[in-house]
């Protein structure tokens, strides 16, 4: 992206103002221009979207780049823009003047009835005349139709689970994203080849999975999980889960090949989708065997199901819908639903030992786990995230990545036949357990202590 700041005094190539001066600037392939338009003189400095990022959420990703850096785009393209983001509002404020600031707010103009606010005087000369263009020292007040368009501090939208206030560049992707999955004409594409980045669990692989299967069908295009992109080997995905596997017609010419889910994901249109995932997608095997030690763990007591997560969660300081909930945050919900209901168990599902440990003091035998090896934040040293670990136990055990799968899933599979369920924040599980539950649960509370 070209952020657009006063006319600094230093070497650089010089271009003239048009319609076109960002495309111009990008098919040059330089850093820093002055742009001069007669009178009006200023400077466009480029800066990769994905530098933006949080460095945290940088970290996390590991160099992927979660926002494309659109050097080509096509706003005339408007079969293939996705433009609901700007129809669902009224009014758009635009707190900086900047490349997709400019073309987003062109295009509001152009295909929605918006009101169109700028602070920065400089932004007439980017527009034609129009009666919704308005340059104010002051925004009008906000209200629900309100689309806030900002640069400072990086929101995403999709970490915060709230798109009224947005960075200038997830905004550019929420409308542009199609055109960065591919080269080819989109018309021409059969498959979408997804890979999921080897730090993400097994249930984030089917919440991915299935998010993404949902969000391209109106595309027409068929989707499968790349081999061996998870840290999962391949056979023992098949041997547990139903995902779709390379099919022999997929070729260069007709597939999308996506590094990594959140392109798709990070998007306004993604975060109109509830994700369902069916029991179809266990085996048949995995599923009977699920429910049968269901019965034996549960049985006929009144069960209060409890995620909370920790370790990598809390050592990578993931904020937003990300950021979990602690047991000090849960206990006053927890006793509460035990007061009214009765719940005489407490099936807990945690990778964290110290919230086990602390869980157990609190409720003692009340407390059923499923035995999994388990960490603690002082395993987590130099910022390691959970694949991490599981990757260095894994070379010594073979079996454990396995191991640890089937335990994962049995403890989400008991979760949902739980009689009500609570969860320390946004994370898979949440996810794979409603969708197992089918909204049957009589209590269900997602904490959200990042959220304002």
């Amino acid at each position: 992206m070209f952020k657009i700041f006063q006319r600094a005094a230093r070497d650089a190539t010089e271009l003239k103002h048009g319609a076109n001066i960002f495309h111009e600037a990008l098919n040059n392939g330089e850093k820093y221009f002055h742009v001069t338009d007669g009178g009006q003189r200023y400077d466009l400095a480029y800066i990769k979207n994905n530098d933006m990022l949080p460095e945290n959420y940088r970290k996390v990703k590991k160099g992927i780049d979660v926002y494309p850096s659109y050097l080509n785009y096509d706003e005339n393209d408007i079969e293939n823009l996705d433009l609901s983001l700007l129809k669902k509002n009224t009014e758009i404020f635009f707190h900086e003047l900047n490349e997709y600031s400019v073309v987003i707010a062109r295009l509001a103009l152009e295909h929605t009835n918006a009101e169109i606010y700028f602070l920065n005087p400089l932004a007439k000369i980017f527009f034609i005349e129009n009666e919704r263009l308005h340059i104010v020292e002051k925004f009008p007040l906000a209200n629900d139709e309100t689309l806030q368009v900002i640069d400072e501090p990086f929101l995403t939208g999709y970490l915060e689970g709230n798109f009224h206030k947005i960075s200038s560049a997830p905004a550019f992707h929420s409308i542009f994203f199609k055109q960065s999955l591919t080269n080819l004409n989109l018309a021409d594409i059969k498959y979408l080849e997804l890979s999921i980045a080897p730090n993400v669990g097994v249930g984030g692989i089917l919440s991915y999975y299935t998010r993404a299967k949902e969000i391209i069908r109106k595309e027409g295009w068929e989707i499968y999980l790349k081999e061996n992109c998870t840290r999962y080997p391949q056979e023992m995905l098949q041997k547990y889960f139903q995902l779709a596997s390379k099919p022999q017609d997929s070729t260069p010419e007709n597939t999308i090949y996506l590094q990594d889910v959140l392109v798709l994901d990070t998007t306004y249109h993604a975060s109109k989708f509830n994700v369902e995932i069916d029991e179809n997608i266990l085996t048949e095997n995995f599923r009977a065997e699920m429910e049968e030690y269901a019965q034996a763990v549960l049985g006929s007591h009144k069960v209060l199901g409890v995620l909370i997560r920790g370790t990598d969660y809390i050592v990578s300081k993931m904020g937003g819908v990300r950021q979990q909930a602690t047991v000090d945050d849960m206990l006053p919900l927890i006793r509460e639903w035990i007061d009214a209901d009765g719940y005489d168990l407490i099936f807990l599902a945690t990778e964290d030992q110290d919230i086990l440990d602390r869980m157990q003091k609190k409720f003692g035998s009340m407390i059923r786990v499923v035995s999994q090896v388990r960490h603690s934040v002082r395993d987590f040293e130099n910022m390691k995230l959970l694949s991490e670990i599981e990757k260095k136990e894994q070379q010594d055990n073979s079996g454990l990545a396995e191991d640890n799968t089937v335990n994962y899933f049995y403890a989400l599979y008991l979760l949902s036949k739980c009689e009500s369920f609570t969860a320390s924040g946004q994370c898979h599980g949440w996810n794979v357990v409603n969708s197992f539950n089918h909204g049957k649960f009589r209590r269900c509370y997602k904490f959200q202590v990042g959220v304002n």
